[in-house]
């Protein structure tokens, strides 16, 4: 009676170390490479926005040379932002 607990309980374990290869694939993984990476590129350019606010925070950057970087990165967000719309538009 040991022996059957034991094959059953060997088998759970084995369903479930094993489960996650059972599984289709992923929305990332099916998910358009360019969209991916773009998405990507928009949270690298939000901490960039972050971080150039803090450094003016910090007295690193003249307000001058801040207000001038914030509106660079911005624009940069903002066509990163307008080609992942673009894409996500065409997948519809």
């Amino acid at each position: 009676m040991i022996a059957v607990w034991f094959i059953v309980l060997l088998l759970l374990v084995g369903a479930f170390v094993t489960m996650p290869f059972w599984r289709g694939k992923s929305a990332s993984e099916t998910e358009d490479p360019e969209i991916a990476a773009l998405e990507a590129a928009r949270e690298a350019k939000y901490r960039e926005i972050r971080d150039a606010g803090i450094d003016r925070e910090s007295g690193k950057l003249s307000e001058e040379d801040f207000t001038e970087l914030d509106a660079e990165l911005r624009r940069e967000a903002v066509a990163i932002l307008d080609r992942l719309e673009a894409l996500r538009g065409k997948e519809s």
